[in-house]
């Protein structure tokens, strides 16, 4: 299950984190980011335990998209110990994400 992360609850949530924190920046206009949605939440199935997934709105969180330097849609970040280890900017299916992850 996606968590929905936000500047509200991103320090405590996801900085913090004991677990790695997969991070998809989404926006409800961008195409891609709903055709990558299925694969986010499939990889959030097999990951569970190891990690945790979540997605922010980058409408509702400009401030932390600037923050992060996110410039395109859909971006995937994963945040180890407060610190972002992978970033990917794009469309990515199931297996191109499951092997991104499994090399976290």
């Amino acid at each position: 299950m996606l968590e929905t992360f936000s500047a509200g609850n991103w320090d405590r949530e996801v900085l913090k984190s004991n677990l790695p924190v997969v991070v998809g920046f989404w926006a409800e206009w961008c195409v891609p980011c709903h055709i990558a949605a299925p694969a986010m939440e499939d990889a959030a199935r097999a990951g569970q335990g190891r990690m945790r997934f979540g997605a922010v709105s980058y409408d509702e969180n400009v401030e932390l998209a600037r923050r992060y330097d996110v410039r395109g849609l859909p971006t995937v970040l994963v945040v180890r110990d407060g610190e972002v280890s992978v970033r990917r900017v794009g469309l990515m299916g199931r297996k191109e994400l499951r092997r991104m992850l499994d090399d976290c």
